[in-house]
């Protein structure tokens, strides 16, 4: 699958990105050299691959329905910060 976009006229863009396992993964790679190796919620450094995982920055809605992996919406964080972040929906 890759990369797929939707187009979206309700995003400022047009449209939104959804990735593959393998593309987010990809792009979690370069996330974690962008963050200089440091968590974006705790700021605390990442010492095991497998505790990382990627973080909507605005979030997917409903059943991912909404669902945006643009790079500009991804951010790698610890698993265990991203369960605290939770969900915001009311």
């Amino acid at each position: 699958m890759g990369v797929r976009r939707i187009d979206d006229p309700q995003h400022p863009r047009g449209y939104r990105e959804i990735r593959s396992n393998a593309e987010m993964r990809k792009l979690m790679d370069r996330k974690i050299v962008a963050q200089n190796g440091a968590c974006r919620l705790c700021n605390g450094l990442f010492t095991n691959y497998d505790d990382i995982v990627p973080d909507h920055i605005s979030p997917r809605g409903m059943g991912g329905a909404w669902r945006n992996d643009h790079p500009d919406n991804i951010q790698a964080v610890h698993r265990w910060c991203n369960g605290e972040k939770g969900s915001n929906r009311v």
